[in-house]
């Protein structure tokens, strides 16, 4: 027969056991816990590493995209660089896509470069402007460059949005730009025959411009880069916007000449 001390000593046993079972269940949870925490880290640390890595072969692709001669691109469509932004487990595929639709972000007196050779139209259409307020629209001032027998020529065209700024005697386009377009204003310049280049700066603020017309040479180009891991499901694309070179914003103060100067006396 039992005695009572025997039996408060089992029973005591017995709530220590039980103790240290939950004791092992509470540290093998933790333990778990931090087992999968850590392999999660040591996961997302490789996806990073991977991400940088097919992410730095993308740019590779683009670079190497830059340093192609754009002045050779006569084509209309798209141009493969070939073995662009190689990396082991690496795929990259890096386009040129050349367009004849100038459209691009121009920075205020900055100026972009329009390639007028080739026109067979005596005007271009030009859109820009996506803000209503006038304190925020930009005015347009285009150079058109032109041969006039062995004379280099130029003409000025000024635009403003509205009645933004009138007292400056730019002219004023109240013509909306077609709908959808992203664009608030819209004008048909007039292209002097034997036209060279032009080039259109931005006035009192940035802006975006398009700029259209029959005949027009490649204007920009779209540069798209693609890379893809052959071992797993990483992808990244970089993208980048060019236009045609051109002459520093100086140059537009500067005596133009096709032919040799010659000073009188």
């Amino acid at each position: 027969m039992k005695t009572v001390q025997n039996y408060l000593h089992t029973k005591e046993s017995g709530q220590v056991a039980i103790i240290i079972l939950l004791m092992m269940v509470v540290l093998l949870t933790v333990g778990l816990s931090l087992a999968s925490r850590t392999t999660q880290d040591v996961f997302l640390s490789q996806q990073d590493a991977e991400s940088a890595r097919v992410f730095n072969a993308a740019e590779v692709g683009l670079e190497d995209a830059l340093s192609t001669n754009f002045d050779s691109i006569t084509e209309s469509g798209e141009i493969e660089i070939p073995d662009s932004g190689t990396v082991a487990n690496v795929i990259t595929n890096t386009r040129i896509i050349p367009t004849t639709t100038l459209e691009t972000q121009v920075v205020e007196g900055a100026a972009v470069h329009l390639n007028l050779e080739g026109l067979n139209s005596s005007q271009v259409e030009l859109s820009w402007a996506r803000e209503a307020d006038c304190n925020q629209a930009a005015s347009i001032l285009m150079s058109i460059y032109y041969s006039d027998g062995a004379t280099t020529k130029v003409v000025h065209e000024a635009y403003a949005p509205g009645d933004c700024r009138s007292s400056d005697e730019f002219e004023v386009i109240t013509s909306l730009a077609e709908p959808g377009s992203g664009y608030l204003r819209r004008t048909n310049v007039t292209i002097p025959a034997d036209a060279l280049f032009a080039r259109i700066r931005a006035v009192y603020n940035d802006t975006s411009i398009k700029v259209a017309g029959s005949g027009l040479s490649n204007q920009y180009y779209l540069i798209r880069s693609q890379a893809d891991t052959t071992q797993g499901e990483e992808s990244r694309t970089v993208e980048v916007g060019r236009t045609l070179s051109t002459a520093p914003l100086f140059m537009d103060y500067a005596l133009y000449s096709g032919a040799g100067i010659v000073q009188n006396p």
